[in-house]
């Protein structure tokens, strides 16, 4: 009989049992450009490479609002750490979702889930044989892939325009170490390449879902981004908090936490994290409780709102770093690496300004039934 999954609040408890261990480890992390072993075992031991992976395949399927409360739990920690867990849950449900039986006895088998990489676009090429498709192909942001044990390979079918997410072992895999950035290093998020690579049928995956309820994929990342970010935004005002309390600027005989300039601002700060983490977590459960005619719309809504957190999120861990003084501008202090990885982590295509026009677009069609630009040129004549 299979044991039910572990609510939230359990999930959180193994979060904070290997918050120091994550804590130690990120500045490690992000030095060997890809996630230290001690972490990422860590993160099997508590069941945090599960989280939105279908039940029967041994996953939790955690609701989208308790996806972003351990997220961020893990963020707050390590920004890499967190980012590999959101590549690699994703990646790993699409597989557990979308792999025939076959395919899901054969990857699935081990005690331990087995840990993938991936990249949304489809870079590859995949070229249909007997019994399955030989697959050629470069794809870059494997975030993970140092620790996978699978990709799944986003390709284009040639003489088609059908596209196919296929699973292919990491020992077919050439994986290149160019993951040289400014943030979010401990990612490792190299690029990666396969030569005329054969996959069978079995590992090609079906573009519905065969098992589980997950929420859609290109749906459910925006939260994840937004996660990353809030939990990396809230460690820059855990951190500020405690710098400040030491910290004397040139000539001054207070500290800075004792001024009411720097008490205010903190203030400030604090409260708009918590109305970025409220949005999120609301539009979230809007979005999940909508009906099925008014789902793209929320979706449209919740990706603008996860967007303003990211872009939000960064500002407050550059303010949290101006108030720390010159002492932050550092490499090992931990404020420079926040500010680092929320800067990198705000470049994703997935929290960019499209997110804003797409709402915006949304909203005038609801609101004003515009559909096209020539539409708001009628409406404005006298």
């Amino acid at each position: 009989m299979t044991a039910s999954p572990p609510d939230c609040e359990t999930i959180l408890a193994r979060v904070a049992e290997i918050y120091p261990l994550l804590d130690k480890t990120a500045a490690e992390s992000e030095k060997a450009r890809a996630l230290c072993p001690e972490a990422v075992e860590a993160l099997h031991q508590k069941g945090l490479f599960r989280l939105w992976v279908p039940t029967e395949c041994g996953g939790y399927n955690l609701g989208l609002v308790s996806q972003i409360r351990v997220m961020v739990a893990v963020a707050r920690a390590d920004m890499s750490a967190c980012w590999t867990i959101m590549i690699g849950n994703s990646t790993i449900s699409m597989m557990a979702s979308g792999l025939p039986d076959e395919g899901l006895a054969e990857i699935f088998s081990e005690k331990q889930l087995p840990v993938a990489a991936a990249s949304l676009k489809a870079s590859g090429e995949a070229r249909s044989v007997e019994d399955g498709y030989v697959v050629n192909g470069h794809w870059r942001f494997g975030s993970g892939i140092c620790h996978a044990g699978f990709i799944v390979a986003n390709c284009q079918v040639v003489g088609s325009e059908k596209s196919l997410g296929l699973a292919i072992p990491i020992a077919e895999v050439e994986v290149h170490d160019d993951w040289n950035v400014a943030g979010l290093s401990g990612s490792g998020s190299n690029s990666y390449s396969v030569s005329d690579v054969f996959v069978p049928l079995h590992r090609v995956l079906s573009d519905k879902p065969l098992r589980g309820d997950v929420v859609d994929t290109v749906s459910r990342l925006p939260i994840e981004h937004a996660s990353v970010s809030l939990g990396g935004a809230l460690r820059a005002l855990d951190e500020v908090s405690l710098q400040a309390v030491s910290k004397y600027r040139l000539w001054d005989s207070f500290s800075v936490a004792s001024k009411q300039s720097f008490q205010i601002e903190l203030g400030r700060l604090q409260a708009e994290w918590e109305s970025l983490y409220a949005g999120v977590q609301h539009s979230a459960n809007e979005m999940m409780n909508s009906q099925p005619s008014e789902y793209r719309n929320a979706a449209k809504k919740l990706r603008a709102v996860c967007a303003h957190a990211v872009e939000r999120s960064l500002a407050i861990g550059g303010q949290a770093l101006r108030h720390a003084g010159a002492a932050a501008v550092a490499n090992d202090n931990v404020l420079q690496r926040i500010f680092r990885d929320l800067t990198v982590s705000a470049q994703h295509a997935m929290v960019a300004d499209q997110a804003y026009e797409d709402w915006g677009k949304a909203q005038l069609q609801i609101n004003h039934q515009i559909l096209h630009p020539e539409d708001s040129v009628k409406g404005t004549a006298s």
